[in-house]
């Protein structure tokens, strides 16, 4: 402040004076802020007198122009000098005073007239100077565009002006309403003009403009909105439809404004499809029409424009499996192969491969099928079979045909055959190869066999029946052949062994097992000599000395025989033998033993089997007392007639006139069902049975087993296993038993 009145010079300081004297002591004011025409309106000023003026006295101007030319207390009395008529004046104290325009004279003259007031003393001294403003009521308001209804199509925006008369003072206070909802705010500072949005909610709802600047009520203005929409489509859900079949969908909406609505159909991947109407109509459809199609509903807007809402729909269309067809696959063994076959299916199919019967690999949800052998053989060729499935059709199949060039492969590498100068010489082995294979029998030596024939069979593709045939069987007939096959891919060669039929071999790897009361007997066939063969199963009780035996058919060479034998003793050592027997003769297998399980027995039992141990002994005793005059009667029969057989050549038709023929024995099964041993193995084996010591001697049971054979007449034809009684039965235990067949191969090793 200090460095401003230094640095203020004399008109600048008279300026501020001034301003401090008008702020200071005189102030002119209205009775109110507006004057309203046809109203009366009062100026006061009121006077602070300063020291240096002597009187309170002020006069009024109007423009500059004094309309009182003075007012005040002089000697306490109310004095007012030369003022104008159209004004009445005041003192309403010694300092303040009063100028009043009446109703009469409040006209539009007065509207923008300046007032102020001032001390005759010293006119520095004075009020500010004051616009009087004669209020102008809003009467005339109006909305632009002046539109009603006021059309707006959805999601654009429109301004909209609210209008009043220009003279309005003071400015008129503005709201804005759209149905019965405030919404000036969305007018921001300015509130003569909205910015609205079409929406389809506020169609056919009110917009209003209030405007008012006094206090009488607003005066307002409204136009009804039309909000132009498109319709609304449903949605449209995927329609999966079988091929071949009719399909018929219809598209409805929910109408728009304007309310009139067309529908049309299109395809998204055919620019080229259009079908007029809300149904969508298609026969008998294919697979090609598959894809997604939109419905199109449509309004025409008032400017010519169009509303447009649409919905899209997948059909579907379902076609059961089609399995590619392709040409056979020709292979070479060792090689890594897949085959494979496109499914074309709609839904995805499940697939499965089967050789033959067997399931070998199944797949789910396939466009390809694939199988893969990781190491291709011979075997392999064949046709398999593909089927493929999907929810249109089951089971649909197709034959996948594969071919694997290979060298011959014979199902027999070695083949024994006996014949007579009767039979002829006939056989045949199986060779798969591809492609066919040559065959030719050789001699030994490798020349060419120029008596047999030789004929070649196609079963299959690559399977062939190669059959040797000769009528006429001559002594130079006999002997060792090599059947050679071969193709471009190698050979094989099959060794044939032609000799004169024979008795049979012996049965191979007679394995036992005792159980309880019962024994598990297992063993091998070998070759029949020629002729069908049959077993005989013996068994020996070493305490009692019984012999049991039990018939079996021969179910081929190297084929695994086995039976279950029940009703034995329990805790008794047996002794088990199998001959095999044709035509020709017998054989017999290796002798070997097991000793039954010990039976545990209740105490209430013991008694019983005391007693009956007392009596079993006092019987075994009578029984060897028998048994060795027996023995000793016959035993001189058995020096004698061993020597005699030493002594004469055996003449093997007679000695094959011993046994009954296979054919004589079915005859006479049903007279007697336990066939009878011959009288040579009657000398041979049961003499030798009888003068076995039943206490035990179990090394001499072996041998005398080992060296002799038991071959019984065969009593059933049928795959029945009857126990055998010895011809001399009078002095032997029968048991009548049951043998049952079983596959087990726990004794193979």
């Amino acid at each position: 402040m200090f460095s401003c009145e230094v640095n203020t010079n004399p008109i600048q300081q008279h300026f501020i004076n001034l301003k401090l004297h008008i702020q200071q002591y005189l102030n002119l004011t209205g009775s109110s802020e507006y004057a309203f025409l046809g109203k009366a309106f009062t100026w006061t000023c009121a006077l602070s007198k300063p020291k240096e003026i002597s009187t309170n006295y002020v006069l009024f101007k109007r423009n500059a122009i004094t309309v009182c030319a003075g007012i005040g207390y002089i000697n306490g009395v109310c004095r007012i000098d030369s003022y104008i008529s159209n004004y009445t004046y005041k003192c309403l104290s010694e300092n303040i005073y009063s100028l009043k325009i009446p109703a009469d004279n409040m006209t539009k003259d007065e509207n923008n007239s300046q007032w102020h007031c001032e001390s005759i003393a010293n006119s520095s001294y004075r009020s500010s100077t004051i616009l009087l403003k004669i209020a102008i009521d809003v009467y005339n308001v109006s909305i632009s565009p002046s539109d009603n209804p006021l059309t707006i199509r959805e999601s654009t925006q429109m301004e909209v002006r609210c209008v009043v008369n220009r003279n309005a003072v003071p400015a008129p206070n503005i709201t804005w309403y759209l149905g019965s909802t405030d919404i000036t705010f969305m007018a921001g500072t300015d509130t003569t003009s909205i910015t609205i949005t079409g929406n389809r909610t506020d169609n056919k709802k009110s917009l209003e403009c209030r405007a008012s600047n006094s206090n009488t009520p607003p005066k307002t203005v409204n136009t009804t909105l039309n909000v132009e929409y498109p319709p609304m489509v449903y949605t449209l859900s995927q329609q999966d439809i079988i091929e071949g079949r009719d399909i018929s969908v219809t598209c409805t909406a929910t109408p728009g404004n304007p309310s009139s609505t067309t529908f049309y159909w299109t395809k998204v991947d055919n620019s080229g499809f259009r079908q007029n109407g809300a149904t969508l109509q298609l026969p008998y459809i294919q697979r090609t029409s598959s894809g997604t199609y939109r419905c199109t509903a449509e309004n025409n807007y008032s400017n010519g424009e169009k509303g447009t809402d649409s919905q899209s729909m997948f059909i579907n269309v379902l076609y059961p499996p089609i399995i590619e067809n392709r040409p056979l696959q020709l292979v070479n063994e060792s090689d890594i192969i897949t085959m494979t076959r496109d499914i074309f299916s709609n839904p995805l199919s499940n697939v499965s491969w089967y050789n033959t019967t067997d399931l070998l690999i199944t797949q789910t949800s396939v466009k390809t099928a694939s199988f893969t052998i990781e190491r291709a053989t011979c075997t392999d060729t064949m046709n398999y079979t593909l089927v493929a499935s999907n929810a249109v059709r089951k089971m649909v199949t197709a034959v996948v045909e594969l071919i694997v060039n290979c060298k011959p492969i014979s199902d027999k590498t070695n083949i024994t055959l006996g014949v007579t100068c009767t039979t002829g010489i006939e056989f045949s082995t199986t060779i798969i190869a591809y492609p066919e294979p040559h065959c030719e029998l050789q001699y030994e030596n490798g020349t060419r066999n120029n008596h047999m024939i030789t004929t070649i069979i196609k079963n299959d593709v690559n399977n062939f029946t190669v059959q040797i045939k000769q009528d006429v069987v001559e002594k130079s007939s006999f002997g060792v052949y090599h059947l050679k096959a071969r193709n471009m891919f190698g050979g094989t060669t099959v060794i044939v062994n032609v000799i004169e039929q024979r008795r049979p071999d012996h049965p191979r790897k007679l394995n036992v097992i005792c159980e309880e009361t019962g024994v598990r007997v297992q063993w091998i066939s070998s070759f029949n000599g020629g002729e069908p063969q049959y077993f005989t199963v013996i068994t020996l009780n070493s305490q009692d000395g019984t012999v049991l035996s039990y018939r079996f058919l021969d179910k081929g060479e190297n084929e695994i025989h086995s039976t279950y034998i029940t009703n034995l003793q329990p805790s008794v050592t047996y002794w088990f033998s199998v001959s095999a027997k044709n035509s020709h003769g017998s054989s017999s297998s290796n002798v070997t033993s097991c000793k039954t399980k010990h039976v545990k027995e209740t105490a209430s039992s013991q008694t019983g089997v005391v007693a009956g141990s007392v009596i079993g002994a006092l019987m075994l005793v009578t029984i060897i007392i028998i048994i060795v005059i027996c023995a000793h009667r016959q035993y001189t029969c058995i020096i004698g007639f061993e020597k005699k057989n030493r002594d004469v050549k055996v003449d093997t038709k007679k000695d094959a006139s011993n046994y009954t023929s296979i054919k004589e024995q079915q005859d006479h099964t049903q007279r007697d069902m336990y066939g009878k041993l011959t009288p040579n193995e009657e000398t041979n084996q049961y003499e030798a049975i009888r003068q076995t010591d039943n206490r035990g001697n179990n090394e001499q049971l072996y041998e005398q087993l080992q060296e002799k054979e038991s071959i019984a007449k065969e009593g059933n034809s049928d795959n029945q296993n009857i126990p055998l009684k010895t011809k001399d039965s009078s002095d032997d235990k029968f048991v009548a038993q049951y043998a049952e067949e079983y596959m087990n191969t726990s004794f193979v090793k």
